[in-house]
């Protein structure tokens, strides 16, 4: 425990936002990811960031993994004789050549990443490593596993080949398609008809798993299973989907509200729970430890578990923010501490609180960032977001505030899809279910879209004004390291 105090803290994660509780905490000098921090970060926290998003000019579907891959590829091909880097400050504010690190693990360390590391003559001090479950991994082979430890599930079939009429015949219409490995809703599809089919069969990848589709609130619940093998059941939070206006596709993730679960019915809430705890109790017999959550869609009374994410979820961090408010340690800090077998003691709140995220995503073609809002910390007025000054998260937001973040800055260009902004509050943006915007929800969204000026590309293969145009990629960064 000793050493992994004394020891700078780095991560790996798609946003820095993933791990703002450890950034508050204290515990992370270096942090590596997709996106680059959202303004006055690298000031506030101390530490330095280490993004592909900045360098590229470009905000894009680049996974997680591939992403931080590419950012430490980067800096070992930028170090120079004295173990510098080019690009920026290192680890604690030196090189990271010769540097002893703590992973802080946000998911699940990669072995090209630990590779990289190595070249960049890093020494990283790990979390022992537990028993491989390759069941949580496959959506195929979990649903199975999540049935066999008593969880209730939605109608399922794995089927090596989509046939409509078969489907609908056995799922009724809508149903849902899933690739066996996926995350935040990629490779989740809505089946209406035959036509909704044709790209799941060209980017391939079954066989698949087939569900009947539940039209219910979307529930998630964190659990934590100490090094002790105590299981402890969060608070829960309703998952924001299927909400006209934000942008984000069948199945993407659009955001979760920790109050709105006092508004369902209690004995829903109590089954998810106990579900959940049960998972955890298999879980920990078969030597995992750490978060995990658990997504479930009510129906009616009945929780249907859908998934595990087997990792910190979107949603910890903001968790986190409601826990380092009521002075109690943060989930994602409980998570780390009981992957290095150190347990933490203490029954966490499952109470209702009020905070809210929620995601906005870029619809249309590519587009270059002509202006953006600034990020931080606002409040509307008179139908326009006035800034008033900085904000980092939920703690620095007041009952009638929201923070901006996740924003992109002028001039990147933006893939569509792609997130626009995050809107953190502390009252509520939706309808109890989540699925609808209210009315100042939807007067804080048209003020936020108001704020951004986009500019269209040039299609591919048509000339622009200074030449030929080509929206930019993972394969064409923008600038050297």
């Amino acid at each position: 425990m000793a050493r992994l105090r004394a020891l700078p803290g780095l991560s790996c994660c798609a946003r820095p936002l993933n791990v703002l509780p450890l950034l508050r905490t204290g515990c992370l000098s270096a942090v590596v990811s997709v996106e680059g921090p959202d303004t006055g970060w690298a000031g506030e926290f101390g530490a330095s960031f280490h993004a592909l998003e900045p360098e590229r000019g470009v905000r894009d579907h680049t996974p997680a993994g591939d992403g931080v891959h590419t950012v430490l590829r980067a800096l070992a091909g930028t170090l120079d004789e004295d173990g510098g880097a080019d690009g920026g400050a290192g680890a604690a504010g030196g090189g990271w050549r010769g540097r002893e690190l703590a992973l802080l693990p946000y998911s699940a360390m990669k072995p090209e990443w630990r590779t990289a590391l190595g070249a960049l003559g890093t020494r990283l001090l790990e979390p022992p490593s537990h028993v491989a479950l390759p069941m949580l991994s496959d959506k195929r082979a979990q649903r199975a596993w999540l049935r066999s430890v008593g969880a209730a599930t939605p109608a399922d079939a794995v089927v090596p080949a989509l046939d409509h009429r078969e489907l609908r015949r056995r799922f009724g219409s809508p149903y849902v398609v899933q690739t066996p490995v996926g995350s935040s809703g990629k490779g989740t599809h809505l089946v209406v008809d035959e036509a909704d089919l044709q790209p799941i069969r060209q980017v391939g990848g079954g066989p698949w798993l087939v569900s009947g589709y539940v039209e219910g609130v979307a529930l998630n619940v964190h659990v934590l299973v100490s090094a002790d093998s105590t299981v402890r059941v969060l608070r829960p939070s309703v998952q924001l989907t299927r909400i006209e206006g934000v942008g984000a596709p069948f199945g993407a993730y659009s955001g979760c509200d920790f109050a709105a679960p006092a508004l369902l019915a209690p004995l829903a809430l109590a089954r998810a729970a106990a579900a959940a705890r049960r998972v955890g109790e298999a879980l920990a017999a078969l030597g995992y430890r750490g978060l995990f959550g658990a997504d479930f869609v009510l129906d009616g009374e009945r929780p249907l578990l859908l998934e595990l994410n087997c990792r910190m979820q979107g949603s910890t961090w903001l968790l986190g923010e409601l826990e380092l408010a009521e002075r109690a340690l943060p989930s994602a800090l409980r998570h780390v501490l009981e992957l290095y077998g150190h347990a933490t003691g203490g029954e966490p709140r499952t109470d209702a609180a009020g905070a809210v995220q929620l995601v906005v995503r870029h619809t249309g073609a590519p587009v270059r960032v002509a202006a953006a809002p600034a990020g931080g910390l606002h409040r509307l007025k008179d139908g326009r977001l006035r800034y008033c000054g900085a904000g980092f998260g939920l703690l620095e937001c007041g009952p009638d505030d929201c923070v901006l973040l996740q924003l992109p800055s002028p001039g990147m260009v933006l893939h569509p899809g792609v997130p626009l902004a995050r809107i953190v509050a502390r009252h509520p943006l939706t309808t109890p279910d989540g699925t609808a915007l209210t009315a100042p929800g939807r007067k804080l969204l048209d003020a936020l879209r108001a704020g951004f000026v986009l500019e269209p590309l040039e299609p591919y293969g048509l000339p622009g004004p200074s030449g030929p145009a080509a929206i930019p990629s993972a394969s064409a960064p923008r600038a050297p390291w």
